[in-house]
């Protein structure tokens, strides 16, 4: 009985100290420059009329974390674009499915909204006419650098601790709907960290500013402050891979200071200094758990408007998406939610509050796996405002993207 006992109590033992390894989450990172065709338009601006870039002013390319709890793998990837729409979306998952990567991936794949980052990969109508006529070559060449880094990162899946924190910025961002309107000054800094490492591996900022330091006038390819924030990142942590993911912008302007480039190096530095500052005031942990989960959204019928005029439903419906990819990535204490939008600060706000409620620390994500313009409240739908004429699909579809995300949300952690 004596031995009995004691074979059960190590049994017991074994399948704890198991279970404990299989909820182990793994990480790898990776980055990968784009590889494009000579003298490709920027992607950006109307004004711009799709002329070819002027060369490179700085690095553009991707970044790549997969998360891996168990079964469950989660791809953040961060690009120097200006929007991701379903079409590279779906054809960058298929090459990462083909290329033996788990059919049950969970891909937010998110553009960090460069105005001067590479064009020509847009097939609507509208994106042509941000980002240039539609080019195959450039296309597959983003297809391929974006799949490349996911598979990079893949392989280099390790044991990870996590260290979370938030804070405000001062003087970086205004509201630029409203004079007077609600602004989203806080920065957000993940570190990711091998279980034994004192520098991180990967280092990930949130901010709330459309990247436009860099107006009409520049033609050289650039990603804009996010790129002068990532790059003294990794000079600060050498061997880090650093990501910015764009928060909640519709609204959201940066402040600027300084002339041409200087605009960009000044507040990507202020954003990578305060990022430091935030990150060494914490402690990393060993997160608990991955649960990932991505749905679709259906939206309102299209209403797009040019001028005073509303475009037939039936015009309108093929030139805007009729539903909105949403997104989710829970790992340990952070909260990745991913939205397809140019999403207003206070709408934004609301998917925050929610996640603290419930003891997250929350990232929004703009411009994932799909666009569908922007979100902005109902009570601003009616301004005579850039902002308002790009709501493709009513007053109503923001206020609905952030109800399903708060009820995904609420499903993810059991809150109710």
């Amino acid at each position: 009985m004596r031995r009995f006992s004691v074979a059960c109590l190590i049994a017991v033992i074994a399948a704890l100290l198991s279970q404990e390894a299989r909820a182990e989450v793994r990480a790898g990172v990776a980055y990968e420059a784009f590889e494009l065709p000579g003298r490709v338009p920027l992607a950006g601006y109307s004004r711009r009329h799709g002329k070819p870039s002027a060369g490179r002013h700085d690095p553009v390319g991707v970044r790549a974390l997969v998360l891996q709890d168990g079964p469950a793998t989660a791809a953040l990837v961060s690009c120097d674009l200006l929007i991701v729409d379903e079409h590279l979306f779906e054809a960058v998952r298929r090459q990462l499915i083909a290329q033996d990567l788990p059919e049950t991936l969970t891909l937010v794949l998110a553009a960090t909204h460069t105005h001067s980052g590479p064009g020509a990969y847009g097939k609507r109508f509208l994106e042509k006419i941000s980002m240039g006529h539609f080019d195959p070559e450039v296309f597959e060449a983003i297809v391929d650098t974006v799949a490349r880094a996911v598979e990079r990162a893949y392989a280099e899946l390790a044991p990870v601790r996590i260290a979370a924190a938030a804070g405000p910025t001062q003087g970086l961002v205004k509201n630029r709907v409203e004079e007077a309107g609600p602004t989203d000054p806080e920065l957000t800094v993940l570190g990711f960290y091998e279980q034994t490492g004192t520098s991180p591996l990967a280092v990930v900022i949130n901010f709330a500013a459309h990247p436009t330091t860099l107006g009409a006038w520049n033609m050289e390819l650039s990603a804009d402050y996010p790129g002068v924030a990532m790059r003294e990142l990794e000079q600060r942590f050498p061997g880090a891979v650093a990501f910015f993911f764009a928060g909640a912008v519709g609204d959201q302007a940066p402040v600027k200071s300084g002339d041409k480039f200087g605009r960009a190096e000044w507040i990507g530095h202020a954003l990578a200094e305060r990022a430091v500052a935030l990150l060494q005031s914490v402690q990393p942990q060993a997160p608990r758990g991955l649960n990932a989960r991505q749905e679709s959204l259906p939206l309102p019928p299209a209403k797009v408007r040019v001028g005073r005029l509303v475009l037939p439903r039936w015009l309108g419906g093929r030139l805007v998406d009729d539903d909105a990819a949403l997104s989710l990535v829970v790992v340990g204490q952070a909260a990745f939610i991913g939205v397809p939008c140019d999403l207003a600060a206070s709408l934004g706000g609301r998917l925050k509050e929610s996640a603290r409620a419930q003891g997250l620390q929350p990232v929004v994500v703009g411009f994932a796996n799909d666009y569908i313009g922007y979100c902005m409240p109902a009570s601003l739908y009616e301004a005579k405002q850039y902002e308002s004429s790009m709501a493709f699909n009513g007053p109503k579809a923001g206020e609905l993207v952030v109800e399903h995300l708060l009820q995904l949300l609420n499903d993810v952690t059991g809150h109710r």
